[in-house]
């Protein structure tokens, strides 16, 4: 019986929902001994604090905060080896911009041109017209509604 309550005070607990006398009552339900063995799991979180109050620290801790400097000379190179990078990749880009090859397609044959220009919204009509067809049932669908509301 008393392991039922202390299921349901259990579930209030991870709930967040159990006052302080509830938790007391948790408390002492788990550092008596007596705990049902389906619950025991639970024991190290309701009788860590009391352990946790008697734990003291005998020894003094001294803090000494870690230097990040650099060496002067190795100041110096880092921002050399920076400096070469910017360089490098500067050097990279306009290199690659001077190679690359612009062509637009372009052709000798103004006829050859008119025939691919037509063949190219030829097919941009189609799929242009392919889009429209569904708007014929939009443009139903308002006047429908337009006869229902009024």
């Amino acid at each position: 019986m008393e392991s039922q309550i202390i299921e349901k005070l259990l579930d209030r607990y991870f709930e967040a929902e159990t006052t302080g006398e509830e938790e007391a009552r948790l408390k002492n339900y788990f550092s008596s001994g007596e705990v049902a063995p389906h619950l025991q799991q639970y024991i190290p979180m309701f009788c860590y604090f009391d352990q946790a109050k008697t734990e003291k620290l005998d020894r003094k801790v001294a803090y000494t905060p870690h230097k990040n400097k650099l060496e002067p000379g190795r100041k110096k190179v880092y921002s050399w080896v920076a400096i070469a990078a910017s360089i490098v990749i500067f050097l990279g880009v306009v290199i690659q911009q001077e190679n690359q090859v612009s062509e637009f397609g372009t052709y000798e044959d103004p006829e050859l041109a008119m025939q691919k220009t037509r063949e190219a919204l030829e097919m941009m009509s189609l799929y242009m017209n392919a889009g429209t067809e569904d708007l014929s049932y939009i443009e139903e669908f308002n006047n429908t509604k337009d006869k229902i509301v009024k």
